[in-house]
């Protein structure tokens, strides 16, 4: 399998998953559930190890249909531009999104349910350590954003080679009159 096949293949898995990451942060937030918030964190930062590896595959991809007949340079060039600032925005996301769950769930948070422990050694419900809002609400507004720009970079992507959405046509298409029945020495 080669590098563009897999671009392809996987390129879905941010786009698709960053919303609905996003959507159970908004659940967690609503629920007041400081699982599902942490779950949503957890996923956060998933996303951001599989978006670095679906742009190095279009790193790949990018020298194998920079070649083909009827490609443009340019939509190539916007497409790339666009998934290097998605790359980063899913990037800082899942950063955030890990450093939440290590200072607030992880370390510190066994050192939190440690220093509470009642007399009789159980643990008080006032225990549960919890995501700071600042935290929550960062990571929320970049999961939004980052939603917005993983869409738009998909859209450009899709036209490197599917004019047929984008009201375009390749040259070669054109020139043989190709294209439905359009162009020179198609029907009338």
């Amino acid at each position: 399998m080669d590098s563009a096949y897999l671009h392809i293949v996987t390129n879905h898995i941010p786009i698709v998953g960053v919303p609905f990451a996003l959507a159970l942060l908004v659940l967690g937030i609503w629920r007041k559930s400081v699982e599902l918030k942490s779950v949503a964190f957890l996923v956060f930062t998933l996303l951001g190890i599989v978006t670095l590896g679906v742009y190095l595959l279009g790193q790949g991809g990018k020298e194998f249909v920079e070649h083909l007949a009827g490609i443009s340079e340019h939509a190539i060039e916007e497409h790339e531009k666009m998934a290097s600032i998605s790359l980063v925005s899913v990037g800082v996301t899942a950063i955030l999104s890990l450093l939440g769950l290590i200072l607030y769930k992880g370390f510190f948070f066994l050192k939190r349910r440690q220093s509470d422990r009642l007399l009789d050694g159980e643990v008080s419900a006032e225990a549960k350590p919890s995501l700071p809002n600042w935290l929550i609400f960062a990571v929320l507004g970049l999961a939004i954003l980052s939603s917005g720009i993983l869409g738009y970079t998909g859209k450009l992507g899709g036209k490197i080679r599917h004019t047929e959405f984008y009201g375009g046509a390749t040259n070669t298409e054109e020139e043989e009159g190709g294209g439905r029945g359009r162009g020179r020495g198609g029907r009338k």
